[in-house]
């Protein structure tokens, strides 16, 4: 993205308006909405929703099995898009830790963004008849009942409609919408930075918190979370801050890690006695399927992959001694090197 293109996409979000050229002597301008007209959109909602549901129209529920009988939607493709989500992100944590090798992190990149396409197409299956249901009806009617009342001459006095049409300009709107991408590119730049530091936060809006438009709520929150980026005690390189991929491994590496600490204190707390916690192994009673698999998860990494190992081990034996185990004759070797080891010092 240029620095023009970040400027006007920041001055657009400053001003709270988009605007829309009809022809040469009309442009329009679509204002942000205010509270007060999101609110009353909400009844519109719910008019456009009851009027749809008495006159048959499907709920999201009863799409459901038209998606299966006609082969659009399976469960099978929620669990493939976790899937495919699960692999992004340890891809991402994978270009957060090649940000120096150029090359393999080019490679990475290319990967993610093959990963995305099939994560859309996958994701948005599920949602694919939402327009036909009382839930899309209605917000159908709430989009454009909110473009038709935000939709104004250049002087600010409200829209006749008499060329441009609802629908049309609720198409432009949602065209020009800002991507994350965007916003991550304006919260960076210089031009913004200085007005953020200068303008203490929200205030630089001019007005309270509760009465900035969304898209300026959304700037903040990513120039908050670059403040916040920037203070932490292992803030990455400023490479890689300004790499957006990078940035999320980072995020994911940082949240990961503090998941892994969390655990263990929790395991810390289960197990009180200090002779037990030094031991080798734990065993701890579940109560529940849920529970049982809390405690799973507490295992680091390496304990899992013990686990797994032992399960393949016994799968099909009528019955096997522990110190048979392939992991437990590993430790009594290194045990009997160690001891070795000791007597020749002595």
């Amino acid at each position: 993205m240029s620095d023009i293109d970040i400027e006007k996409a920041l001055y657009r979000i400053i001003q709270g308006r988009l605007r829309y050229k009809v022809r040469d002597g009309l442009v329009l301008y679509i204002h942000a909405p205010t509270p007060e007209i999101i609110y009353e959109s909400h009844d519109v909602y719910d008019e456009a929703y009851e009027d749809a549901y008495w006159k048959g129209v499907y709920v999201q529920q009863e799409v459901i099995p038209i998606l299966l009988e006609n082969n659009y939607w399976s469960p099978l493709d929620d669990r493939e898009a976790e899937r495919l989500q699960k692999e992004i992100e340890n891809k991402k944590v994978e270009a957060f830790t090649s940000f120096t090798n150029k090359k393999q992190l080019s490679l990475i990149k290319r990967q993610i963004f093959s990963l995305q396409k099939q994560w859309q197409r996958v994701f948005v299956k599920k949602n694919s008849l939402d327009h036909i249901t009382c839930e899309g009806v209605a917000q159908l009617a709430q989009n454009h009942w909110v473009v038709s009342n935000t939709t104004k001459f250049s002087d600010g006095s409200p829209y006749d409609w008499k060329e441009a049409s609802v629908p049309v300009v609720a198409n432009y709107v949602a065209r020009n919408a800002i991507s994350q991408e965007m916003y991550r590119e304006i919260a960076r730049s210089e031009g913004w930075r200085g007005m953020w530091g200068a303008g203490k936060g929200t205030d630089i809006f001019g007005v309270p918190f509760s009465q900035i438009t969304e898209d300026q709520a959304r700037l903040c929150a990513y120039s908050r979370m670059y403040d916040n980026v920037g203070e932490h005690h292992e803030s990455p390189p400023q490479e890689v801050i300004e790499d957006d991929i990078c940035l999320d491994g980072w995020f994911i590496s940082q949240d990961r890690k503090m998941k892994e600490e969390k655990k263990q204190s929790q395991a810390d707390n289960m197990i009180s006695n200090e002779k037990i916690r030094n031991s080798g192994e734990v065993f701890v009673m579940a109560q529940d399927k849920e529970n049982a698999e809390e405690i799973y998860n507490m295992n680091n990494p390496l304990a899992r992959g013990t686990l797994r190992q032992r399960e393949a081990q016994i799968e099909g034996a009528d019955s096997m001694d522990f110190k048979e185990l392939q992991d437990v004759k590993q430790d009594i070797s290194i045990q009997r090197q160690q001891m070795l080891s000791d007597r020749f010092k002595k």
